[in-house]
């Protein structure tokens, strides 16, 4: 008989989870109390790599590293699918004014991870040449497409009770207008919301970190890479666009958008790239990501129910993380069922 497996969450890691898990033949579940892809995953601006690896753990980097081929792959299988092209680019990212270079190239160059210093108007920078980006939200949509067209049910707009059981067994979630789901797993996967249903089961708090970004028109001027400084990035899309952001606010559930962010968002953009002082701001949004410390996302069998998963707290990068992360989870749930 066929294992079920409700995923909790259709940002990204939802989505890629419940991926692996139909390569691996389970009956998958995909419950969002919102539009699948429509918070964190859809907000950010796609790069797929960690923004300065050399200072993050070695844990986060393997995540990250350890996805980042399989996006290249996923874009063609879902181009031929569903006929959206999710933009896999290999823009590479130029890195401006970083204050420790000697410390960037040494990890490189121990990680086996292509860097190079080079001269642009006088600056020293880096460049990481193999660097690439994925336009997020046709990403999403090429991906819930590609889910429902093998099987997965999808239930949108759907809050999930947080799961609670007497026992080390959960036999049901209780969902929004009395139904019960019931699967043989669970996986957590809800991003910023993760404590909201895991609020009876102890595990480190999880909370959201609002980003913004604005974005551009597209511009006659082709960039020839990402651009990055002082925690502070440009990406240009395939026909133009050009991303700049984000900020890092600890402000609760509050999704709104400021005026302060994107007067501080523009200074940045039309001081790292001049010419956009030439174009218009034409959007502002924002997203709550997923805040655990360190960026270090929490990818196990919880400790208390025998069959509940948690892929939570990926922060900043949940994106880039997601690959890696699932296959983790489809492998634990396949080795302990």
């Amino acid at each position: 008989m066929t294992k079920k497996v409700a995923v909790i969450g259709g940002g990204i890691v939802g989505c890629i989870t419940s991926f692996f898990l139909i390569e691996k033949g389970y009956e998958v579940t995909l419950v969002d109390q919102n539009s699948i892809g429509q918070e964190a995953s859809w907000a950010g601006a796609g790069i797929l790599s960690p923004l300065l690896p050399w200072n993050y753990e070695d844990s986060v980097n393997d995540l990250c590293f350890g996805s980042a081929d399989f996006y290249h792959q996923l874009s063609e299988i879902l181009k031929k699918d569903t006929g959206i092209d999710p933009e896999w680019i290999e823009s590479g990212m130029l890195i401006h004014d970083e204050h420790d270079k000697n410390l960037a190239m040494n990890w490189c160059h121990t990680n086996s991870i292509e860097i190079k210093q080079i001269q642009i108007e006088k600056t020293s920078c880096l460049l990481l040449p193999h660097v690439a980006q994925i336009r997020n939200p046709r990403l999403l949509k090429a991906l819930k497409i590609y889910l429902i067209k093998n099987n997965v049910v999808i239930m949108e707009n759907q809050k999930v009770s947080p799961i609670s059981d007497s026992n080390n067994f959960v036999h049901h979630l209780q969902i929004e207008n009395s139904i019960n789901l019931e699967a043989d797993y669970y996986v957590v996967a809800s991003g910023a919301w993760s404590s909201n249903v895991l609020n009876e089961i102890e595990m480190p708090k999880i909370r959201p970190i609002r980003g913004q970004l604005i974005q551009y028109p597209a511009i006659k001027e082709k960039l020839p890479y990402i651009l990055y400084k002082d925690d502070f990035y440009l990406v240009q899309r395939q026909d133009g666009v050009v991303l700049a952001g984000s900020t890092k606010e600890d402000v609760g559930f509050d999704k709104g958008i400021t005026e302060e962010a994107r007067n501080s968002l523009q200074q940045k953009a039309e001081s790292l790239l001049p010419i956009l002082k030439n174009y218009k701001i034409e959007n502002q949004w924002s997203g709550l990501r997923p805040g655990s410390d360190g960026n270090v996302p929490m990818i196990e069998k919880h400790h208390k129910y025998n069959n509940v998963y948690l892929n939570v707290g990926h922060y900043r990068y949940g994106l880039t993380m997601a690959p890696k992360a699932a296959r983790i989870i489809s492998d634990l749930i396949t080795l302990n069922g």
